[in-house]
């Protein structure tokens, strides 16, 4: 925000005139819900164009554009095209944890659609394959496709668990509920069956939370 300030600042002068309007949150009702379709990735509005904007406009410490001026002031004769490699959220593995292949909840999916093993309990056999469905492999890494036909990464428990706990106490953490951070981490692109149990596990553990944590101060 602050290199936006300032690139402002720097126009200023370029304009006759400049004016600031502060709109109350009780009268920017429209701009609240293009925010919430955004985020909900709800089918674009009748009338709305979406944009999506895959670099910064203004220059600022760390940014890699080769330009001193804004982007958006310079000519463009064509149109920008998406980016042949979606930007996505990349998750550190730390080498301290490596998952068991025995305890992995993947080795069933992945037999099953490599091998087309299944259990030799019927009922179980039934309830896999149906639950596989949901499921595909892309260059060997196992995917599943959520209710919005969207892609993620299957990854092991543990890893789900470091990536739960970097989300909740991490730099820009701010300590959310449970299905706050399961919701955080599955928008990322990043899926394990036991996310809900374990932000549980982690809200609970956490000593910051219990700081802050609403407690009764009266007898039983």
């Amino acid at each position: 925000m602050a290199a936006y300030c300032q690139e402002v600042r720097r126009l200023e002068d370029i304009f006759d005139s400049l004016e600031l309007n502060h709109i109350p949150r009780h009268l920017n009702e429209a701009a609240d819900a293009l925010t919430k379709a955004a985020s909900g990735r709800e089918p674009v509005p009748t009338g709305v164009f979406a944009d999506d904007q895959h670099k910064s406009s203004v220059r600022y410490e760390g940014s890699e554009q080769a330009d001193d001026g804004p982007s958006n002031l310079a000519p463009r004769a064509d149109p920008p095209t998406a980016p042949s490699d979606p930007e996505v959220m990349e998750l550190e593995e730390d080498p301290a944890i490596e998952p068991d292949p025995l305890n992995d909840w993947r080795m069933l999916f992945l037999d099953y659609l490599l091998r087309d093993t299944l259990s030799t309990d019927k009922t179980e056999a039934r309830r896999l394959a149906h639950r596989t469905k949901s499921f595909v492999l892309v260059e060997g890494e196992l995917y599943k496709r959520s209710h919005i036909r969207i892609l993620q990464l299957c990854i092991p428990s543990e890893q789900g668990r470091l990536l739960l706990s970097n989300i909740h106490g991490g730099v820009c953490g701010h300590q959310a509920t449970p299905r706050t951070l399961v919701g955080n981490a599955f928008r990322q692109g990043f899926y394990w069956p036991t996310a809900v149990a374990d932000a549980e596990q982690i809200v609970c553990a956490y000593e910051e939370c219990q700081y802050y944590a609403r407690q009764t101060h009266l007898p039983a």
